[in-house]
């Protein structure tokens, strides 16, 4: 049964291998009878132009036009009557005359007036004792339009007379002679016991010369050598600098009343800095 089974199997196997490439073939055959004659498209296009009665009756009379028109082209314009050439010069419209573009300078710009120049000067106000005297005038120069600069300098300046019994070696010299003056009967005296004038005997400090020299005769009679020297102390004085001209005036109203509160004010031009 088995064998049977294979014989058959092997019989079916043949019969397809023999059969099938048979119906294959067929079939292609009766698909590519259908399509027809096959052709490019531009070779059918060609063909179809060909056999077109008016086409060459068409590119004839293309050929034609073109000989009869030529040369009426190139006919050249010497050739051709005056009358024609005066036709066609005249119809040609005549082009008007360029215009010159002429570039306008612009106005010169005006001319400011300058204002008139005013001569700028420099003075002082001075001086004064305290710094609180000058800041108040100052203040009141301010008001004024003045921009005033305070100004200040030290300097030595005489402030009376001493009467002085001069300075000793040592200290009990200063203070023997000290005893001795007061013996006699003068009691106004000062024994300076340090500075320039350490061991000198100081009888009296005056404002006049003259009285400085009364007290210096009445000690020199009791027997003793007195002296008379200048004394001087450091001062300092305060005075203000400022610009004048401009809106900036010190009229004479004004400078009335500074000296009017402040008569040691003095006002004088100085160099500008």
């Amino acid at each position: 049964m088995k064998w049977l089974f294979l014989t058959l199997l092997l019989i079916n196997l043949g019969l397809f291998m023999l059969i099938y490439p048979q119906q294959q073939v067929a079939e292609r055959s009766s698909l590519l009878a259908d399509v027809g004659e096959l052709k490019l498209a531009g070779e059918q296009e060609s063909a179809a132009a060909n056999d077109e009665p008016g086409a060459v009756a068409t590119e004839e009379l293309m050929v034609e036009a073109d000989e009869t028109t030529k040369p009426e082209l190139e006919e050249p314009l010497k050739d051709r009557p005056a009358e024609q050439q005066q036709t066609q010069q005249t119809a040609l419209p005549e082009e008007p005359p360029a215009e010159e573009i002429v570039a306008e300078t612009p106005p010169p710009p005006p001319q400011e007036e300058s204002p008139e120049e005013v001569s700028v000067r420099c003075a002082m106000l001075g001086y004064v004792d305290t710094r609180s005297a000058a800041e108040e005038i100052s203040v009141r120069m301010r008001a004024l339009g003045f921009k005033p600069e305070l100004q200040s300098e030290s300097r030595n300046e005489q402030a009376g007379y001493w009467v002085l019994i001069p300075q000793q070696s040592t200290r009990r010299e200063a203070v023997n002679i000290a005893k001795k003056l007061e013996e006699s009967g003068v009691s106004d005296l000062w024994r300076f016991t340090s500075g320039k004038l350490v061991h000198a005997i100081s009888l009296g400090l005056f404002r006049d010369e003259i009285r400085a020299g009364d007290r210096k005769r009445e000690i020199d009679a009791l027997g003793f050598n007195s002296v008379i020297q200048p004394r001087y102390r450091e001062k300092t004085n305060y005075w203000l600098s400022y610009k004048t001209g401009n809106s900036a005036v010190l009229s004479d109203r004004d400078w009335a009343g500074l000296v009017k509160d402040f008569p040691e004010l003095v006002r004088k031009e100085i160099e500008c800095q």
